[in-house]
């Protein structure tokens, strides 16, 4: 995957050399110099190319998985007395799938009873040693521990069955790895898809204006700094987003769509420039004051002129 983004920067910057020798008609004046294009065209490629990757690794992120060998039957005499004695697996976590354990023991009966914390189960006899049970999802809903009784005519046997809470996901990237909560994860890919946005958008502005034989060279440092202003555009929006519909409830993760975070930050740090106007709109709205401010030279923040097109004036290019 690697060698063909290598092979794809190295065309484009072909392409850009092939632009800078063959185009006399082309002004030189202030156009942006061979290597800086190269460089920034450079960066904003790998840029593009390892936010893909970690977007992709954080979304995949998933809990580990604890491996468990397969249980070994418990060794029992022929008359051997009822006993719950292991599970198999004997550890599950809070929200697992699981459709099946094994209770080990002695003494079993295909006219046995089962109870997980008083419940009557049906299970599948195997033999004197072993019983499958169904796991259901209420069972797995807290962390805790099931009450397994086993029951006969004249004798009673229990086990504890642990219910673990469900472990961090774990992010992968390039052989380094982070286990982090739900909530850092939404955080995580709402950084990261903010930059990524912002990276798609310099590359087709790059790519529009080299076209168009204006690259100037007063946007070298607009590129450089795009997928950072995107990300943090996109931060904002999403803490301004999630603070104000999605505050004081205990299910918050479970209602937030991942799809729609993402979206909404990556479309943040495409357009970072008209999502500035709005958090700035937002702010003003919230926050107006009436107390007139007699400081002098004091340097305003960024306002949007009546006849701006805010989505020309984001790439960085517009007249």
């Amino acid at each position: 995957m690697w060698i063909v983004w290598l092979l794809g920067a190295g065309a484009a910057i072909l392409a850009i050399w092939i632009v800078w020798k063959t185009a006399p008609r082309l002004s030189t004046a202030g156009r942006m110099q061979f290597w800086k294009a190269a460089l920034a065209l450079l960066y904003l490629y790998l840029c593009t190319a390892l936010l893909l990757y970690a977007v992709y690794g954080v979304w995949a992120s998933a809990p580990p998985q604890a491996a468990q060998p397969p249980k070994q039957l418990p060794t029992c005499a022929p008359s051997s007395a009822l006993a719950v004695k292991d599970f198999d697996p004997d550890r599950l976590a809070v929200g697992a799938t699981l459709l099946n354990i094994r209770v080990l023991g002695c003494g079993f009966e295909s006219d046995d009873k089962l109870a997980f914390n008083g419940s009557d189960r049906q299970f599948t006899f195997i033999d004197a040693s072993q019983l499958v049970v169904g796991i259901a999802a209420a069972d797995l809903a807290a962390p805790g521990s099931l009450t397994v009784v086993v029951t006969k005519s004249a004798a009673t046997s229990a086990g504890l069955l642990r219910v673990a809470p469900s472990p961090e996901p774990v992010w992968w990237f390039f052989g380094w790895h982070w286990q982090f909560t739900d909530e850092l994860r939404f955080l995580v890919m709402v950084l990261l898809t903010g930059a990524l946005g912002s990276s798609v958008f310099a590359l087709k502005s790059f790519a529009d204006y080299l076209g168009n034989e204006k690259l100037s060279e007063s946007w070298f440092t607009f590129y450089l700094i795009q997928p950072i202003e995107g990300a943090g555009i996109a931060f904002v929006f999403y803490v301004v987003v999630r603070g104000g519909f999605f505050s004081g409830t205990s299910t918050d993760l479970k209602t937030v769509n991942m799809f729609g975070v993402c979206a909404i930050a990556a479309l943040a740090g495409m357009f970072s420039d008209t999502a500035f106007q709005k958090l700035n709109e937002v702010f003003v709205t919230m926050f107006r004051s009436n107390v007139t401010d007699a400081r002098t030279g004091k340097i305003d923040g960024p306002k949007a002129g009546p006849n701006v097109d805010s989505g020309a004036s984001n790439d960085g290019q517009g007249t």
